[in-house]
């Protein structure tokens, strides 16, 4: 880690680095379906109101967050790629 608590830069090479254009962005498309469809069903969920109770709602709240999580650790990969290729992150 940095002297300001950031996490230092990754020595391996970017998981995408071998990736056309194209690909990466179809890469890019695969990973947002999923946590993106995931928090659309639960907001559908919350705005309906549809729990039976408590547990159900924690259910919710904790999908949201994982999927969230995985959006979040999306957008660092994006930054870290368009970083090594030369673009603004």
């Amino acid at each position: 880690m940095h002297e300001n608590g950031s996490p230092q830069p990754s020595q391996e090479p970017h998981p995408w680095s071998h990736l056309s254009t194209n690909e990466v962005l179809s890469t890019v498309m695969y990973e947002l379906y999923g946590p993106v469809s995931a928090l659309g069903a639960e907001v559908d969920r919350l705005a309906h109101g549809t729990f039976d109770d408590d547990d159900d709602l924690n259910m919710v709240i904790e999908q949201m967050r994982e999927a969230t999580n995985h959006l979040s650790r999306l957008v660092v990969m994006l930054k870290r790629y368009t970083s090594e290729q030369g673009g603004v992150a």
